[in-house]
């Protein structure tokens, strides 16, 4: 069928809502295998002048032995293979941790950042050139560099991009690799349970603001229940008052006048 004829027939095509997910899943999935690709790239290019540093200990990749292996899915780049045989076991954490906190965690694994900017600034770039989702946490790891970052996109709520939050993550996460054998699939396990006590933190907090504005609330409407019925008992009180004196007044003139009368 031709261009026009297909203008003039005014064909409309819908689209299911689960095909429009499934093109939107695929969409991402491709951004972030693309970003993988050029980072692995990237690293192949790098490795003749990158030194070893403290996290090149073999011993502490927990690969299995497979030392050429290579990790590429929608959340996890792990092109040292530093998560070796636990990549499904930290790869269903991070479903689990998005089903519970709705927060959506990235992982990346690579020798170096291989750039001039600041690490935290690297990776804060790329985390933001991929469109992060809305509570997104991109953990990137340079295991020759010894660089470890946390970086939060910008679209997250509060609590998730407070410095006190990031902090904790980069903390939690670099603690199983200060190790003698670095430990990288619990770094970033312990990513993730962190991840839960924050969001956990940050509803408790949110419903004590709630319950002490909804006390406070409460309260000046007491107060204000309360100084009204005073001030209507109050005015009762006076209007009563006065019309007891005003009939004391109309009782009290025909005696006046009486008493005035006598006197003449």
């Amino acid at each position: 069928m031709s261009q026009t004829n297909w203008a003039e027939e005014k064909t409309t095509i819908v689209v299911p809502a689960s095909t429009k997910r499934y093109i939107e899943g695929r969409r991402i999935a491709a951004k972030w295998l693309v970003f993988a690709v050029c980072a692995l790239v990237a690293v192949m290019m790098s490795v003749m002048w990158i030194t070893p540093s403290a996290f090149g200990d073999d011993s502490g990749t927990g690969n299995d032995g497979n030392d050429n292996g290579v990790t590429i899915t929608e959340n996890i780049t792990d092109t040292e293979n530093l998560l070796g045989s636990h990549a499904a076991e930290v790869s269903d954490a991070i479903a689990q941790t998005e089903k519970d906190t709705g927060v959506h965690v990235h992982l990346l694994y690579l020798s170096s950042f291989n750039s001039e900017q600041t690490p935290e600034d690297w990776a804060k770039n790329v985390l933001e050139s991929t469109d992060p989702k809305p509570n997104t946490v991109m953990l990137a790891v340079a295991s020759n560099d010894g660089n470890l970052v946390v970086a939060v996109s910008k679209n997250s709520d509060e609590w998730l991009k407070k410095k006190d939050t990031v902090d904790k993550l980069s903390a939690v996460a670099q603690q199983p690799l200060m190790e003698s054998t670095p430990n990288w699939s619990q770094s970033a396990i312990a990513l993730m349970d962190q991840i839960a006590k924050s969001k956990k933190t940050s509803t408790s907090s949110s419903a004590v603001r709630i319950g002490v504005i909804a006390m406070g609330v409460a309260l000046a409407v007491l107060v204000l229940i309360i100084v009204v019925t005073v001030l209507i008992r109050h005015r009762k009180k006076i209007a009563k008052s006065t019309k007891t004196e005003l009939q004391d007044d109309i009782q009290e003139t025909p005696r006046r006048a009486r008493h005035s009368r006598k006197h003449e």
